[in-house]
Protein backbone atom coordinates (compact mmCIF):
# COMPACT_ATOMS: atom_id res chain seq x y z
CA UNK A 1 0.00 0.00 0.00
CA UNK A 2 1.36 3.56 -1.19
CA UNK A 3 2.24 5.89 2.03
CA UNK A 4 0.35 9.26 1.74
CA UNK A 5 3.63 10.87 2.51
CA UNK A 6 4.91 9.69 -1.00
CA UNK A 7 4.57 12.16 -3.87
CA UNK A 8 2.23 11.32 -6.93
CA UNK A 9 3.17 8.61 -9.24
CA UNK A 10 3.87 10.88 -12.11
CA UNK A 11 5.63 12.87 -10.06
CA UNK A 12 9.43 11.43 -10.14
CA UNK A 13 12.29 13.20 -9.12
CA UNK A 14 14.09 13.94 -12.55
CA UNK A 15 11.02 15.92 -13.20
CA UNK A 16 10.46 18.09 -10.60
CA UNK A 17 14.13 19.09 -10.52
CA UNK A 18 13.63 20.08 -14.63
CA UNK A 19 10.36 21.81 -13.35
CA UNK A 20 12.05 23.61 -9.71
CA UNK A 21 15.20 24.94 -12.52
CA UNK A 22 12.58 26.38 -15.02
CA UNK A 23 10.67 28.02 -12.33
CA UNK A 24 13.83 29.37 -10.40
CA UNK A 25 15.25 30.43 -14.00
CA UNK A 26 12.18 32.13 -15.05
CA UNK A 27 11.85 33.60 -11.65
CA UNK A 28 15.68 34.98 -11.95
CA UNK A 29 14.92 36.30 -16.24
CA UNK A 30 11.39 37.67 -15.48
CA UNK A 31 12.36 39.69 -12.26
CA UNK A 32 15.92 40.62 -13.65
CA UNK A 33 13.90 42.10 -17.22
CA UNK A 34 11.46 44.20 -15.11
CA UNK A 35 14.53 45.62 -13.13
CA UNK A 36 16.39 46.42 -16.42
CA UNK A 37 13.40 48.07 -17.73
CA UNK A 38 13.04 50.25 -14.75
CA UNK A 39 16.00 51.47 -15.21
CA UNK A 40 17.18 49.67 -11.58
CA UNK A 41 20.58 48.22 -12.03
CA UNK A 42 23.64 50.14 -11.27
CA UNK A 43 27.10 50.78 -13.25
CA UNK A 44 27.83 47.26 -12.08
CA UNK A 45 26.20 46.55 -15.25
CA UNK A 46 28.08 48.65 -17.51
CA UNK A 47 31.41 46.92 -16.37
CA UNK A 48 29.77 43.30 -16.90
CA UNK A 49 28.25 44.40 -20.39
CA UNK A 50 30.28 46.44 -21.83
CA UNK A 51 33.35 43.28 -21.93
CA UNK A 52 31.18 41.32 -23.92
CA UNK A 53 30.08 44.01 -26.30
CA UNK A 54 33.23 45.26 -26.96
CA UNK A 55 35.45 42.16 -27.35
CA UNK A 56 32.71 41.55 -30.23
CA UNK A 57 33.29 44.56 -31.84
CA UNK A 58 37.30 43.66 -31.56
CA UNK A 59 38.45 45.46 -28.24
CA UNK A 60 39.32 42.11 -26.07
CA UNK A 61 37.31 42.30 -22.28
CA UNK A 62 36.64 46.34 -22.92
CA UNK A 63 35.95 48.88 -20.13
CA UNK A 64 35.74 52.70 -20.47
CA UNK A 65 35.36 54.43 -17.16
CA UNK A 66 39.01 54.07 -16.19
CA UNK A 67 42.04 56.10 -16.93
CA UNK A 68 44.56 53.24 -16.05
CA UNK A 69 43.35 50.46 -18.38
CA UNK A 70 40.86 49.92 -21.50
CA UNK A 71 40.19 46.20 -20.76
CA UNK A 72 39.26 44.58 -17.62
CA UNK A 73 42.53 42.34 -17.52
CA UNK A 74 43.59 45.62 -16.44
CA UNK A 75 41.54 44.89 -13.23
CA UNK A 76 41.29 40.98 -13.00
CA UNK A 77 42.08 38.14 -15.37
CA UNK A 78 38.55 37.45 -15.95
CA UNK A 79 37.66 34.96 -19.02
CA UNK A 80 34.31 33.89 -17.22
CA UNK A 81 32.67 36.62 -19.60
CA UNK A 82 33.50 34.31 -22.80
CA UNK A 83 31.06 31.68 -23.03
CA UNK A 84 28.44 34.54 -23.10
CA UNK A 85 30.55 35.67 -26.53
CA UNK A 86 28.26 33.44 -29.23
CA UNK A 87 24.65 34.13 -27.33
CA UNK A 88 25.71 37.74 -27.00
CA UNK A 89 26.24 37.87 -30.99
CA UNK A 90 23.35 35.93 -31.99
CA UNK A 91 20.96 38.68 -29.73
CA UNK A 92 22.68 41.29 -28.68
CA UNK A 93 21.04 42.71 -25.91
CA UNK A 94 21.47 43.17 -22.22
CA UNK A 95 18.37 40.43 -21.76
CA UNK A 96 20.08 37.79 -23.66
CA UNK A 97 22.86 38.15 -20.94
CA UNK A 98 19.60 38.45 -18.03
CA UNK A 99 18.73 35.38 -19.35
CA UNK A 100 22.01 33.74 -19.54
CA UNK A 101 22.89 34.44 -16.34
CA UNK A 102 19.83 33.38 -14.79
CA UNK A 103 20.27 29.50 -17.12
CA UNK A 104 23.46 28.97 -15.91
CA UNK A 105 22.83 29.58 -12.42
CA UNK A 106 19.55 27.58 -12.19
CA UNK A 107 21.32 24.97 -14.06
CA UNK A 108 24.41 24.35 -11.67
CA UNK A 109 21.37 22.52 -9.73
CA UNK A 110 21.78 19.82 -11.62
CA UNK A 111 25.45 18.18 -10.21
CA UNK A 112 24.18 19.53 -7.00
CA UNK A 113 20.80 16.88 -7.32
CA UNK A 114 23.78 14.10 -8.53
CA UNK A 115 26.40 15.03 -5.82
CA UNK A 116 23.30 14.86 -3.03
CA UNK A 117 21.56 11.62 -4.60
CA UNK A 118 24.85 10.11 -4.80
CA UNK A 119 25.11 10.50 -1.00
CA UNK A 120 21.87 8.73 0.48
CA UNK A 121 21.03 6.85 -2.69
CA UNK A 122 18.07 8.67 -2.62
CA UNK A 123 17.03 10.95 -6.13
CA UNK A 124 14.36 12.94 -3.11
CA UNK A 125 17.32 13.80 -1.27
CA UNK A 126 18.88 14.95 -4.62
CA UNK A 127 15.77 16.91 -5.65
CA UNK A 128 15.79 18.38 -1.70
CA UNK A 129 19.08 19.57 -1.84
CA UNK A 130 19.00 21.27 -5.45
CA UNK A 131 16.09 22.67 -4.25
CA UNK A 132 17.99 24.49 -1.17
CA UNK A 133 21.13 25.41 -3.45
CA UNK A 134 17.90 27.36 -5.47
CA UNK A 135 16.44 29.09 -2.78
CA UNK A 136 19.50 29.71 -0.88
CA UNK A 137 18.97 33.68 -0.05
CA UNK A 138 22.97 34.53 -1.35
CA UNK A 139 22.10 32.17 -5.08
CA UNK A 140 19.11 34.67 -5.11
CA UNK A 141 20.71 37.67 -4.80
CA UNK A 142 23.42 36.33 -6.97
CA UNK A 143 20.89 35.52 -10.05
CA UNK A 144 19.50 38.81 -9.65
CA UNK A 145 23.02 41.02 -9.54
CA UNK A 146 24.23 43.32 -12.43
CA UNK A 147 24.77 40.12 -15.42
CA UNK A 148 27.19 39.19 -17.03
CA UNK A 149 29.13 37.75 -13.96
CA UNK A 150 32.23 36.04 -15.45
CA UNK A 151 32.38 34.15 -11.74
CA UNK A 152 29.00 32.43 -12.34
CA UNK A 153 30.14 29.63 -14.81
CA UNK A 154 32.91 29.27 -12.31
CA UNK A 155 30.41 28.33 -9.85
CA UNK A 156 28.84 25.65 -12.17
CA UNK A 157 32.28 24.64 -13.29
CA UNK A 158 33.05 23.82 -9.55
CA UNK A 159 29.91 22.06 -8.85
CA UNK A 160 30.51 19.75 -11.85
CA UNK A 161 34.33 19.35 -10.63
CA UNK A 162 33.17 17.89 -7.27
CA UNK A 163 30.72 15.45 -9.29
CA UNK A 164 33.75 14.12 -11.40
CA UNK A 165 35.68 13.89 -8.01
CA UNK A 166 33.08 11.29 -6.42
CA UNK A 167 32.90 9.52 -10.03
CA UNK A 168 36.98 9.70 -10.06
CA UNK A 169 37.25 10.60 -13.19
CA UNK A 170 40.17 12.89 -13.22
CA UNK A 171 41.04 14.28 -16.15
CA UNK A 172 37.09 15.83 -16.76
CA UNK A 173 38.12 16.95 -13.13
CA UNK A 174 40.80 18.71 -13.85
CA UNK A 175 39.31 20.46 -17.05
CA UNK A 176 36.63 21.48 -14.87
CA UNK A 177 38.91 22.89 -12.58
CA UNK A 178 40.62 24.78 -15.14
CA UNK A 179 38.22 26.34 -16.69
CA UNK A 180 36.56 27.42 -13.43
CA UNK A 181 40.39 28.77 -12.33
CA UNK A 182 40.12 31.08 -15.84
CA UNK A 183 36.73 33.00 -14.91
CA UNK A 184 38.09 34.93 -12.13
CA UNK A 185 41.73 34.78 -10.65
CA UNK A 186 39.79 34.03 -6.74
CA UNK A 187 38.79 30.81 -8.48
CA UNK A 188 42.40 29.70 -7.99
CA UNK A 189 42.17 29.50 -4.79
CA UNK A 190 38.83 27.52 -4.57
CA UNK A 191 40.85 24.93 -6.75
CA UNK A 192 43.54 25.01 -4.13
CA UNK A 193 41.03 24.59 -1.26
CA UNK A 194 39.74 21.28 -3.81
CA UNK A 195 43.59 19.71 -3.98
CA UNK A 196 43.76 20.15 -0.15
CA UNK A 197 40.21 18.07 0.20
CA UNK A 198 41.42 15.54 -2.01
CA UNK A 199 44.18 15.00 0.35
CA UNK A 200 42.41 14.70 3.79
CA UNK A 201 40.26 12.52 2.01
CA UNK A 202 43.27 10.44 0.98
CA UNK A 203 42.35 10.47 -2.65
CA UNK A 204 45.01 9.14 -4.71
CA UNK A 205 47.96 12.05 -4.74
CA UNK A 206 46.83 13.55 -8.55
CA UNK A 207 43.76 14.68 -7.34
CA UNK A 208 45.16 16.65 -4.65
CA UNK A 209 48.71 18.04 -5.76
CA UNK A 210 48.11 18.81 -9.43
CA UNK A 211 44.77 21.47 -8.56
CA UNK A 212 46.90 22.61 -5.33
CA UNK A 213 49.81 23.65 -7.52
CA UNK A 214 48.33 24.18 -10.11
CA UNK A 215 45.74 26.90 -8.16
CA UNK A 216 48.93 28.30 -6.07
CA UNK A 217 50.90 29.02 -9.35
CA UNK A 218 47.79 30.31 -11.64
CA UNK A 219 47.07 32.79 -8.75
CA UNK A 220 50.68 34.51 -7.93
CA UNK A 221 50.95 34.26 -11.70
CA UNK A 222 47.85 36.31 -12.58
CA UNK A 223 47.94 39.12 -10.06
CA UNK A 224 51.59 39.78 -9.89
CA UNK A 225 52.57 39.42 -13.83
CA UNK A 226 49.60 38.82 -15.90
CA UNK A 227 46.94 41.96 -14.72
CA UNK A 228 49.59 44.52 -14.92
CA UNK A 229 50.48 44.00 -18.34
CA UNK A 230 46.90 45.51 -19.19
CA UNK A 231 48.06 49.26 -17.89
CA UNK A 232 47.71 51.76 -20.26
CA UNK A 233 51.38 53.43 -21.03
CA UNK A 234 50.55 56.80 -18.79
CA UNK A 235 49.66 54.37 -15.66
CA UNK A 236 53.38 52.21 -14.01
CA UNK A 237 51.72 50.10 -11.39
CA UNK A 238 53.98 49.86 -8.22
CA UNK A 239 55.02 47.21 -6.21
CA UNK A 240 56.73 48.16 -2.39
CA UNK A 241 56.48 48.25 1.11
CA UNK A 242 53.99 49.50 3.48
CA UNK A 243 53.25 49.08 6.91
CA UNK A 244 51.18 46.29 8.32
CA UNK A 245 47.82 49.05 9.64
CA UNK A 246 44.87 47.38 9.71
CA UNK A 247 42.97 50.50 10.50
CA UNK A 248 44.47 52.18 7.13
CA UNK A 249 42.42 52.26 4.69
CA UNK A 250 44.57 52.20 0.73
CA UNK A 251 41.36 52.24 -1.21
CA UNK A 252 41.56 55.79 -1.90
CA UNK A 253 45.04 54.89 -3.10
CA UNK A 254 43.23 52.37 -5.44
CA UNK A 255 44.82 50.76 -7.69
CA UNK A 256 47.71 50.69 -5.74
CA UNK A 257 50.30 47.84 -5.82
CA UNK A 258 50.58 45.67 -9.00
CA UNK A 259 47.15 44.49 -8.87
CA UNK A 260 44.05 46.56 -8.43
CA UNK A 261 42.93 43.47 -6.59
CA UNK A 262 45.67 43.22 -4.20
CA UNK A 263 45.15 46.91 -3.29
CA UNK A 264 42.20 45.82 -1.25
CA UNK A 265 44.57 44.09 0.85
CA UNK A 266 47.35 46.70 1.55
CA UNK A 267 46.42 46.95 4.88
CA UNK A 268 47.93 43.58 5.07
CA UNK A 269 50.89 43.93 3.22
CA UNK A 270 52.45 46.03 -0.30
CA UNK A 271 53.06 42.31 -2.47
CA UNK A 272 51.96 38.67 -1.68
CA UNK A 273 54.56 37.63 0.30
CA UNK A 274 54.69 40.26 2.79
CA UNK A 275 50.71 39.82 3.09
CA UNK A 276 51.17 35.69 3.89
CA UNK A 277 53.97 36.78 6.35
CA UNK A 278 52.03 39.65 8.03
CA UNK A 279 48.80 37.51 8.74
CA UNK A 280 51.16 34.23 9.94
CA UNK A 281 53.01 36.89 12.43
CA UNK A 282 50.00 38.97 13.41
CA UNK A 283 47.46 36.20 14.14
CA UNK A 284 46.17 37.92 17.23
CA UNK A 285 45.45 41.25 15.31
CA UNK A 286 43.86 39.20 12.42
CA UNK A 287 41.76 37.06 14.52
CA UNK A 288 40.69 40.40 16.07
CA UNK A 289 39.79 41.81 12.75
CA UNK A 290 38.35 39.32 11.30
CA UNK A 291 36.01 39.04 13.88
CA UNK A 292 34.52 42.05 14.22
CA UNK A 293 30.65 42.30 14.41
CA UNK A 294 29.69 43.23 10.58
CA UNK A 295 32.23 40.10 10.25
CA UNK A 296 30.53 37.32 12.27
CA UNK A 297 26.99 38.42 10.96
CA UNK A 298 28.16 38.32 7.57
CA UNK A 299 28.98 34.72 8.09
CA UNK A 300 26.20 33.66 10.22
CA UNK A 301 24.08 34.55 7.18
CA UNK A 302 25.81 32.97 4.59
CA UNK A 303 25.51 29.46 7.07
CA UNK A 304 22.09 30.19 8.22
CA UNK A 305 20.77 30.65 4.75
CA UNK A 306 21.38 26.90 4.42
CA UNK A 307 20.16 26.21 7.88
CA UNK A 308 23.39 25.60 9.62
CA UNK A 309 23.72 22.37 7.90
CA UNK A 310 27.02 23.61 6.33
CA UNK A 311 28.43 23.26 10.04
CA UNK A 312 28.01 19.48 9.85
CA UNK A 313 30.56 18.94 7.12
CA UNK A 314 33.40 20.69 8.73
CA UNK A 315 35.92 18.96 5.87
CA UNK A 316 33.38 19.64 2.94
CA UNK A 317 33.33 23.64 4.24
CA UNK A 318 36.89 23.78 3.67
CA UNK A 319 36.23 24.31 -0.05
CA UNK A 320 34.44 27.43 0.65
CA UNK A 321 37.35 28.79 3.20
CA UNK A 322 39.18 30.54 0.68
CA UNK A 323 36.49 33.07 -0.39
CA UNK A 324 35.50 33.62 3.23
CA UNK A 325 39.28 34.12 4.07
CA UNK A 326 39.92 36.78 1.31
CA UNK A 327 36.13 38.85 2.49
CA UNK A 328 37.09 38.48 5.96
CA UNK A 329 40.42 39.97 5.40
CA UNK A 330 38.99 42.52 2.82
CA UNK A 331 37.98 46.36 4.63
CA UNK A 332 35.74 46.62 2.07
CA UNK A 333 31.80 46.56 3.36
CA UNK A 334 30.80 44.75 0.36
CA UNK A 335 32.77 42.25 0.59
CA UNK A 336 31.54 40.67 3.92
CA UNK A 337 27.26 40.93 2.81
CA UNK A 338 25.60 37.86 1.49
CA UNK A 339 23.87 40.05 -1.05
CA UNK A 340 27.37 40.85 -3.77
CA UNK A 341 28.98 39.28 -5.94
CA UNK A 342 32.35 38.56 -3.80
CA UNK A 343 29.81 35.28 -2.72
CA UNK A 344 29.48 33.15 -5.81
CA UNK A 345 32.32 31.47 -5.37
CA UNK A 346 31.83 30.69 -2.21
CA UNK A 347 28.39 28.98 -3.11
CA UNK A 348 29.64 25.68 -4.60
CA UNK A 349 32.09 25.05 -0.99
CA UNK A 350 28.89 25.96 1.23
CA UNK A 351 26.37 24.01 -0.81
CA UNK A 352 28.42 20.55 -0.86
CA UNK A 353 29.02 21.26 2.81
CA UNK A 354 25.20 21.62 3.17
CA UNK A 355 24.87 18.41 1.12
CA UNK A 356 27.28 16.33 3.25
CA UNK A 357 26.20 17.81 6.71
CA UNK A 358 22.20 17.04 5.59
CA UNK A 359 23.21 13.90 4.97
CA UNK A 360 25.21 13.20 8.52
CA UNK A 361 22.21 14.32 10.49
CA UNK A 362 19.62 12.32 8.61
CA UNK A 363 21.86 8.61 8.99
CA UNK A 364 22.71 9.65 12.42
CA UNK A 365 18.78 9.84 12.94
CA UNK A 366 17.60 7.02 11.18
CA UNK A 367 16.69 5.14 14.18
CA UNK A 368 14.31 8.13 15.50
CA UNK A 369 12.95 9.00 11.91
CA UNK A 370 11.56 6.17 9.56
CA UNK A 371 12.44 6.33 6.11
CA UNK A 372 9.05 7.06 5.06
CA UNK A 373 9.11 10.34 6.91
CA UNK A 374 11.96 12.11 5.00
CA UNK A 375 9.47 13.67 2.36
CA UNK A 376 8.28 15.37 5.60
CA UNK A 377 11.30 16.50 7.06
CA UNK A 378 12.72 18.04 3.42
CA UNK A 379 9.50 19.94 2.86
CA UNK A 380 10.08 21.09 6.56
CA UNK A 381 13.61 22.63 5.73
CA UNK A 382 12.57 24.26 2.54
CA UNK A 383 9.47 25.90 3.56
CA UNK A 384 11.88 26.93 6.65
CA UNK A 385 13.90 28.21 3.89
CA UNK A 386 11.04 30.11 2.27
CA UNK A 387 10.82 32.12 5.88
CA UNK A 388 14.04 32.59 6.19
CA UNK A 389 13.80 34.46 2.99
CA UNK A 390 11.25 37.38 3.71
CA UNK A 391 13.38 39.20 6.51
CA UNK A 392 16.56 39.14 3.98
CA UNK A 393 13.95 40.83 1.74
CA UNK A 394 14.42 38.35 -1.18
CA UNK A 395 15.79 40.29 -4.42
CA UNK A 396 12.89 38.99 -6.90
CA UNK A 397 10.09 40.21 -4.56
CA UNK A 398 12.22 43.67 -4.01
CA UNK A 399 12.44 44.29 -7.50
CA UNK A 400 8.90 44.07 -8.66
CA UNK A 401 7.84 45.43 -5.62
CA UNK A 402 10.32 48.61 -5.99
CA UNK A 403 10.61 49.90 -9.07
CA UNK A 404 11.30 53.49 -10.73
CA UNK A 405 8.18 55.47 -11.23
CA UNK A 406 7.07 55.23 -14.99
CA UNK A 407 6.59 58.37 -15.16
CA UNK A 408 10.39 59.13 -14.56
CA UNK A 409 11.23 56.38 -16.52
CA UNK A 410 9.41 58.44 -19.26
CA UNK A 411 11.59 61.39 -19.10
CA UNK A 412 14.64 59.11 -18.39
CA UNK A 413 13.73 57.49 -21.66
CA UNK A 414 13.14 61.05 -23.16
CA UNK A 415 16.61 62.14 -22.24
CA UNK A 416 18.24 58.78 -23.36
CA UNK A 417 16.89 59.55 -26.73
CA UNK A 418 18.84 63.04 -27.44
CA UNK A 419 22.13 61.24 -26.91
CA UNK A 420 23.91 60.14 -29.75
CA UNK A 421 24.88 56.52 -30.11
CA UNK A 422 28.68 57.28 -30.23
CA UNK A 423 28.67 60.18 -28.06
CA UNK A 424 31.03 59.93 -24.65
CA UNK A 425 28.71 60.12 -22.08
CA UNK A 426 29.28 60.74 -17.67
CA UNK A 427 26.12 59.40 -16.32
CA UNK A 428 24.98 58.66 -12.71
CA UNK A 429 25.22 55.25 -11.63
CA UNK A 430 21.28 54.19 -12.28
CA UNK A 431 21.40 55.94 -15.75
CA UNK A 432 24.39 54.01 -16.98
CA UNK A 433 23.15 50.83 -18.50
CA UNK A 434 20.48 52.04 -20.46
CA UNK A 435 22.92 53.84 -22.51
CA UNK A 436 25.12 51.20 -23.23
CA UNK A 437 26.50 49.77 -26.29
CA UNK A 438 28.90 52.48 -26.96
CA UNK A 439 32.71 52.73 -26.52
CA UNK A 440 33.24 55.57 -23.88
CA UNK A 441 30.89 55.73 -20.65
CA UNK A 442 32.10 57.33 -17.90
CA UNK A 443 30.85 56.83 -14.57
CA UNK A 444 29.89 59.79 -12.52
CA UNK A 445 31.22 60.38 -9.25
CA UNK A 446 34.06 58.22 -10.35
CA UNK A 447 37.69 59.11 -8.32
CA UNK A 448 41.28 59.92 -9.14
CA UNK A 449 41.18 56.82 -11.54
CA UNK A 450 38.44 57.08 -13.19
CA UNK A 451 37.96 59.26 -16.41
CA UNK A 452 36.40 62.53 -15.30
CA UNK A 453 32.67 63.87 -16.89
CA UNK A 454 34.07 66.95 -18.06
CA UNK A 455 35.83 64.57 -20.53
CA UNK A 456 32.71 63.67 -21.93
CA UNK A 457 30.32 65.04 -24.82
CA UNK A 458 27.71 64.64 -23.12
CA UNK A 459 26.58 64.42 -18.80
CA UNK A 460 23.51 62.29 -17.43
CA UNK A 461 22.73 62.87 -13.70
CA UNK A 462 20.65 61.71 -11.25
CA UNK A 463 20.61 64.52 -9.02
CA UNK A 464 19.08 61.94 -6.56
CA UNK A 465 22.04 59.56 -6.82
CA UNK A 466 23.47 59.07 -3.62
CA UNK A 467 27.26 58.99 -4.87
CA UNK A 468 27.17 62.08 -6.21
CA UNK A 469 25.22 63.67 -2.96
CA UNK A 470 28.31 62.23 -0.77
CA UNK A 471 30.70 63.80 -3.39
CA UNK A 472 28.75 67.36 -2.87
CA UNK A 473 29.10 67.00 0.80
CA UNK A 474 32.65 66.71 0.95
CA UNK A 475 32.77 69.89 -1.69
CA UNK A 476 32.71 68.41 -4.65
CA UNK A 477 29.31 69.69 -6.44
CA UNK A 478 29.55 67.92 -9.76
CA UNK A 479 26.50 68.66 -10.95
CA UNK A 480 26.30 72.55 -9.57
CA UNK A 481 29.93 73.03 -11.20
CA UNK A 482 28.92 71.63 -14.85
CA UNK A 483 25.80 73.86 -14.48
CA UNK A 484 27.66 76.88 -13.39
CA UNK A 485 30.77 76.25 -16.47
CA UNK A 486 30.37 77.80 -19.30
CA UNK A 487 31.66 75.11 -21.47
CA UNK A 488 28.44 72.89 -20.61
CA UNK A 489 25.09 74.10 -21.77
CA UNK A 490 21.74 72.08 -20.51
CA UNK A 491 19.98 70.15 -23.13
CA UNK A 492 17.27 68.75 -20.49
CA UNK A 493 15.96 69.36 -17.10
CA UNK A 494 13.12 67.42 -15.10
CA UNK A 495 12.39 65.81 -11.94
CA UNK A 496 15.86 66.10 -10.53
CA UNK A 497 17.37 64.67 -13.86
CA UNK A 498 19.69 66.66 -16.11
CA UNK A 499 20.73 66.42 -19.39
CA UNK A 500 24.10 68.82 -20.52
CA UNK A 501 26.25 69.01 -23.95
CA UNK A 502 29.78 70.11 -23.68
CA UNK A 503 29.28 73.15 -26.14
CA UNK A 504 31.45 73.01 -29.57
Amino acid sequence: MRSRLMPPVWLTPPRLLIGLITLVALALFGAGSYKYAYWGFGFDMVDFHMPIWGTLQGHFLLVSRYNFTDTFMGLDVALGFLPALPFYALLPSAYTLLALQALLLASAALPVYLIASNQLKDPWFGVACAALYLLYPTTQFVGMAAPFQPRIPGLVALLWAFWMLEQRRFWPYLLLLGLAMLTRTDAALVVVAFGIYAALRCLPWRYALVPLLLGLVYFYVAITYVTPQFSTTSFTPTQGEVPFDLNRDYNDRWPCGVSPQACYYMHLGGNLPSIMRNILTHPVEIFTFITQPAKLWYLFLMLGGLLLLPLFAPRELLLAAPIFAINLLSNRVYQYVITEQYQILAIPGLTIAAIYGAAWLLKQSGRRWPHQARPLIYLGALLLLLLVNLPLRNPIISAIRNPEQPERVAIMERMKAQIPPDATVAATSFLAPQLLPRMELYFIPGGPMHHQPTEAAYAFIDARAAGLRAEAARGNDILANLLASPAWELLDQEDDLFLLRKKE
